[in-house]
């Protein structure tokens, strides 16, 4: 499976035609503090959007303390978590339009996800599927997908549900606000018994959603849109890490710079 999620990325690579990418710093508090972080915890973030022949990719890693240092038990620095989600427009592959109603393109997705574990071992996760994008009033783009999902530790395959949005307003002269985010739920993520393993929820269920709000200063300040934007990100996880009632609320300052 690895091996086949290599060569597709590969093949996306070199096919690319247009990319955005973007580093974020976000400091914030109320974090769990069993999960292997402190309860007060710096993340810095690095996305790429890219646009190919047939459809998107999108690339995105959280790195957790980036400049820290600690090693555990308690607490570990360094902590990644991300993943990297091409899409294969159906439009693009067969010639045929896809436009029904608010539906402006489906596409097929598959997903290779990652990360660190609290710092004791790394654990992977892949997704196919179908997303939607659709045509909604006032957003700049809004898309939902409905995936599988392929935990390799866990028996059988699971499904997830997901949705990506974006909404831009401007009000007055150089006065630019945008409202982004995303959320994934999954109802069941295969038979993931709870006797081999207490803390998981017995059915995998979770919840997790980030809506960011984010002021475009660097429009202010020089005219130049999406280049220095300002704000907050409210996290919200129900199960995180699909660990039965260890949920998440947190609110971090963010700063987001785009290239």
């Amino acid at each position: 499976m690895i091996k086949l999620v290599g060569f597709i990325y590969a093949v996306l690579f070199v096919s690319l035609t247009a990319h955005a990418t973007s580093i974020s710093v976000l400091k914030g508090d109320n974090f769990r503090k069993d999960q292997g972080y402190r309860s007060t915890r710096t993340t810095m973030t690095v996305e790429n959007f890219a646009v190919w022949d047939y459809g998107t990719v999108f690339f995105y890693y959280d790195i957790t303390e980036p400049t820290g240092r600690d090693q555990g038990p308690d607490y570990y620095s360094n902590q990644f978590f991300g993943g990297v989600s091409p899409t294969f427009s159906l439009s693009k592959l067969t010639g045929k339009s896809f436009n029904y109603g608010i539906m402006r393109d489906l596409s097929i997705r598959v997903e290779f996800e990652n990360g660190s574990a609290a710092g004791s071992s790394n654990f992977q996760n892949y997704f196919y599927g179908l997303q939607a994008d659709l045509a909604v009033p006032g957003f700049d783009f809004f898309s939902f997908n409905t995936v599988a999902r392929d935990n390799p530790r866990v028996h059988g395959v699971g499904v997830q549900f997901g949705m990506f949005w974006q909404a831009t307003q401007e009000f007055g002269p150089k006065s630019r606000f945008k409202f982004t985010g995303f959320l994934a739920t999954s109802p069941w993520d295969g038979n993931n018994n709870n006797k081999g393993y207490a803390p998981l929820d017995v059915k995998g269920r979770f919840l997790t959603t980030q809506p960011q709000f984010l002021y475009d200063l660097g429009y202010a300040l020089h005219g130049k849109k999406d280049k220095l934007e300002v704000g907050f990100e409210y996290g919200y996880f129900l199960n995180r890490f699909q660990f039965h009632r260890k949920d998440e609320k947190s609110l971090q300052a963010m700063v987001k710079m785009s290239f």
